[in-house]
């Protein structure tokens, strides 16, 4: 079912209007960093796969799978699929968090000795308490939602990235990785290909609410919201809130028909391409098209830059001149 304007724009007022002044506050706090661009990211994952891992049971199912390949791709992980992945021996190449309340002692401290490794991608809204010089580098964003509240909280944090809005951390690294939007498809990060791995959106009575964690501080009980059927045929409960961000997945990846193949075995995403994390791992096709890619690209930009500055010049020449024919006459 596709969600409605208006649906959105409700959902992005009723998060406004219960965290706005938290938000602004770490924003003023996150404004103490210096603000980097991530051009530098632009294509750096051309002829690689990236896996983007979420915290649902799949993830535990796949533990192995995909300490198995580890070195083979680039992890994109998140807040609280970050310590399992470091408990299992794996290093992720990039965290994103976005939370603003994403508890810091249960998800972060505990692993603080091991993030040298990893760049931390941080919302300026999210808890300051993980930005911290711990990590092997930070690059802040601010979502561009419905209602345009990241003006504000760019101004507050002197944020330079802009990136799309999603409707959690899950959705939010798909956004990140590609930076699709309503001006046009694209796929910043230049992955051949992203798999999504703990996209479940729901739990089964048998598997865990997270990966490696049951009752989730009591969220298998108390979010059940629907019942519903899984991609594997299995009946699940999911909430509301999940039931949303599953739409809104499969609709944002089909609309800018994104390389995405979702290899989580318990999900809600039933419309995207659904493979097992084997068949996909290893992948590596053509990787030295990498610097052809941003060579190419990086010409291209500084192209458009010139053809903008000839086009007002020409303007600026051809209104100097009316301005004068007018007079003349």
């Amino acid at each position: 079912m596709a969600l409605s304007k208006e649906a959105i724009v409700e959902q992005s007022w009723n998060a406004y209007n219960q965290w706005c002044k938290q938000w602004r506050d770490h924003c003023k706090q996150h404004s103490k960093y210096k603000q980097k661009s991530l051009n530098e990211f632009a294509n750096s994952g051309v002829g690689k796969a990236l896996v983007l891992v979420a915290t649902g049971y799949s993830l535990e199912k796949n533990i192995e799978e995909l300490k198995k390949h580890k070195d083979d791709v680039d992890i994109l992980c998140c807040d609280k699929s970050l310590g399992i992945l470091l408990d299992n021996g794996i290093v992720p190449t990039y965290c994103l968090v976005c939370d603003a309340n994403v508890d810091h002692d249960k998800y972060l401290k505990p692993w603080e000795d091991q993030l040298e490794e990893t760049i931390l991608f941080m919302n300026v809204c999210g808890n300051p308490a993980w930005t911290k010089e711990l990590w092997k580098d930070t690059y802040f964003f601010a979502n561009e939602d419905a209602i345009k509240s990241e003006k504000e909280f760019m101004k507050l944090s002197g944020c330079v990235n802009l990136i799309p809005a999603g409707t959690n951390v899950s959705n939010v690294m798909i956004i990140f990785a590609t930076q699709s939007s309503n001006v046009g498809r694209q796929n910043f990060f230049g992955y051949d290909k992203i798999l999504l791995l703990g996209y479940d959106y729901c739990w089964t009575d048998s598997g865990n609410y997270y990966a490696f964690d049951h009752d989730a501080d009591g969220k298998r009980f108390y979010m059940k919201h629907v019942y519903a059927v899984d991609v594997a045929g299995n009946y699940v409960y999911t909430s509301n809130n999940l039931l949303f961000s599953a739409q809104w997945c499969q609709q944002y990846c089909q609309n800018f028909n994104l390389p995405i193949v979702n290899c989580s075995d318990n999900s809600m995403l039933g419309q995207l391409p659904h493979k097992t994390l084997a068949s996909q791992l290893p992948y590596a096709y053509k990787r030295e098209d990498k610097e052809r890619v941003v060579k190419l690209s990086t010409k291209l930009s500084q192209y458009h830059k010139e053809l903008n500055t000839m086009k007002r010049e020409l303007e600026k020449i051809g209104k100097e001149h009316w301005t004068n024919f007018q007079e003349s006459i």
